[in-house]
C-alpha cells in the first residue's frame, strides 16, 4: 500500500513540475495547450484548482488568525469594567455549557470549538484586568468588547438576523473558523460566479467555447491561491520593503495580460484590454465571495 502511496505521489509530482513552471511563466500556452488536447504532460486543471485551493485554506489554518492582529484602539476604563463584567458572564455560561458537553456523547463535536471561544475569552479578560483600567486589544478582542458593551450595532434588515450576527461577533475567532471551513467548501464557486464575465468578454468571438474559459479560470485562480499563500507567509515571517509589496500588486493582472495573449492567440491591445475588464471584475467577484462566505460565518 505505501509502494502504490508513493507511485501516486511521484506520477503527480512528474506532471506536477512540468505544469507548475508553465503556470507560472507561460500561463496562456499551459491553457492553449490543454484545450487543444495536449494534456498528457499536463495535471488537469480540476486537480490543479482542487490542489491548491485545499492548500490555501490549510495553510492559512496554520498562520496566525487575523482576528488576532494588534488593534489601533484602546478601551477606557468605563469600558473597561463593563466588558469584564459582560465577559465573566460569557465564560460562566461557557463553562456551564462545556459541563454539559462532557456528559453528552453527541456533544463531543462542540468541545473543541467550545474550549476554543472559553480560552480566547479568558485571554481578553486577562488583558482587560492587566491594563487597570485600558487596554490595547486585538482586532477580535476588540469585537468582542465592542459587542459585549453595546459599541457595535448590526443592521442585516432583519431583528432575528441582527441577533444571530451580534451573537456571533461575541466570539470573532470562532466566525473567523467558520468562514475559513465554508470558504474551503464554496471554493469552487470562484469559477461560475467568473464565467459570466469571460462569456461576456469574448461574445463576439465565436471560436473560443465556454470549455477554453473553464480551463483558463482553473489554471488561473490555481495561479492566484498560489501567490496568496506566497504572500501570506511574507507576510507573516518576513519584513519586505513598500517596493515589494506594490510589485507583488502587479504580477496578476500581468499574470493575466500573459494568459489571455497566448491563451486565446490575442494581440497585445486585445489582451490588455480585457486584462484590465477582467482584474475589475475579478475584484467585484472576489468582494462578493468574501461578503458571501463572512455572512454565512455569521449567520450560520
Amino acid at each position: 500500500a505505501i509502494e502504490e502511496f508513493l507511485h501516486g505521489i511521484t506520477h503527480f509530482d512528474s506532471k506536477l513540475w512540468t505544469t507548475l513552471p508553465l503556470l507560472f511563466f507561460r500561463p496562456g500556452k499551459l491553457t492553449r495547450d490543454y484545450v487543444q488536447g495536449r494534456r498528457a504532460s499536463y495535471v488537469a486543471p480540476v486537480a490543479l484548482f482542487l490542489l491548491t485551493v485545499f492548500s490555501t485554506f490549510l495553510l492559512f489554518g496554520f498562520l496566525p488568525s487575523p482576528v488576532d492582529a494588534p488593534g489601533a484602539v484602546k478601551i477606557d476604563a468605563a469600558e473597561g469594567v463593563q466588558a469584564e463584567a459582560a465577559l465573566a458572564a460569557r465564560i460562566k455560561i461557557l463553562e456551564t455549557e462545556i459541563a454539559a458537553a462532557e456528559q453528552d456523547p453527541m456533544r463531543a463535536d462542540e468541545l473543541p470549538t467550545m474550549r476554543m471561544v472559553r480560552r480566547s475569552l479568558i485571554a481578553t479578560l486577562d488583558k482587560i484586568r492587566r491594563g487597570e483600567g485600558t487596554a490595547s486589544l486585538s482586532i477580535g478582542e476588540m469585537l468582542t468588547a465592542a459587542q459585549k458593551t453595546g459599541g457595535l450595532k448590526v443592521e442585516l434588515g432583519s431583528p432575528k438576523l441582527n441577533e444571530k450576527a451580534m451573537r456571533a461577533l461575541s466570539d470573532p475567532e470562532f466566525v473567523f473558523y467558520k468562514m475559513k471551513q465554508t470558504g474551503y467548501k464554496l471554493g469552487f464557486l470562484l469559477v461560475p460566479l467568473s464565467l459570466p464575465w469571460m462569456l461576456l468578454l469574448f461574445a463576439w468571438k465565436r471560436d473560443v467555447r465556454p470549455y477554453d474559459h473553464v480551463v483558463f479560470l482553473l489554471y488561473s485562480i490555481s495561479f492566484m491561491s498560489l501567490l496568496a499563500m506566497a504572500a501570506a507567509v511574507a507576510a507573516t515571517y518576513l519584513t519586505l520593503p513598500d517596493v515589494v509589496w506594490a510589485l507583488l500588486l502587479l504580477v496578476p493582472p500581468l499574470h493575466i495580460c500573459a494568459q489571455l495573449k497566448e491563451g486565446y492567440a490575442l494581440g497585445w491591445g486585445s489582451a490588455a484590454w480585457r486584462t484590465v475588464a477582467l482584474s475589475t471584475l475579478a475584484v467585484v467577484t472576489l468582494a462578493l465571495y468574501f461578503v458571501g462566505i463572512l455572512l454565512l460565518g455569521l449567520l450560520d
